[in-house]
């Protein structure tokens, strides 16, 4: 199962003015924009100040001192009472970022957060792990040169003329940038309270690092000497190339 993460939502945050009154609206609809702006800065504040402790708390406490690393991977094993202890550690984090990502770990789709927090991947009664890389590529789409520039870096003035005329033959056209890269996965095999064994989750563990509590008779399966074939790529004939971003048209 491939997992995608979970879409932020703005909390909901009770604004006051400096006088300590409610910051409605009264019937006047400026004061309606002044609320937006004012909770947009504060949501982006608090996820800010979110993301800098989690990277404090990594600095401290990632690895975590007593699990098992397995192999030369962010990938931490130990025994059930090891792996809630350290995931309690985190709790709060967990619980702050869910604030912003309430969907996450929730059924039906049990989406995890996403690997920008870089808070660690918990997963429970792991009996199997296979490492394996694939050939994979990073995608981003824009609709003008100056954004493309600015996300990708420079490039030959030859290639941002045949972006322009790229875009100027319509409105519908997007520039399409594709960034070549090596992608590390674990295929993650868990048992059930039944004791069956369940389909993989693949999972994307290198920024975030992954911790699982192993069953007996755990095993790793290290195919990442022989990685796998990448996908057709349904984009031919880039229009520019920066030596890390190809651009592609989209009509």
């Amino acid at each position: 199962m491939t997992h995608r993460s979970a879409p932020f939502v703005a909390p909901n945050l009770h604004l006051t003015q400096s006088d300590g009154s409610d910051n409605s609206d009264n019937g006047n609809p400026s004061a309606l924009l002044v609320d937006e702006k004012a909770h947009k800065k504060q949501v982006k504040l608090l996820l800010s100040t979110l993301q800098a402790d989690i990277a404090q708390f990594r600095d401290n406490f990632f690895p975590p001192p007593y699990l098992t690393q397995i192999q030369d991977l962010p990938i931490y094993a130990g025994n059930l009472a090891e792996v809630q202890s350290y995931e309690q550690t985190w709790q709060a984090l967990i619980d702050r970022a869910k604030g912003f990502y309430p969907s996450a770990g929730l059924p039906p789709d049990y989406l995890p957060l996403p690997a920008s927090l870089e808070i660690p991947q918990f997963i429970y009664h792991v009996q199997k792990l296979h490492l394996t890389r694939t050939k994979a590529k990073e995608s981003k789409n824009f609709g003008s040169v100056g954004a493309l520039v600015e996300k990708c870096g420079p490039y030959e003035d030859a290639h941002l003329i045949a972006m322009e005329n790229a875009l100027a033959k319509s409105e519908d056209v997007r520039l399409v940038a594709h960034r070549e890269f090596i992608d590390l996965r674990a295929y993650v095999f868990c048992r059930n309270p039944k004791g069956e064994l369940l389909e993989p989750e693949r999972i994307r563990f290198y920024r975030t690092g992954l911790v699982i509590q192993t069953l007996a008779d755990f095993k790793v399966v290290d195919s990442r000497q022989t990685p796998r074939k990448k996908r057709n790529d349904a984009y031919k004939n880039a229009i520019a190339d920066n030596g890390i971003w190809k651009i592609f048209v989209k009509n």
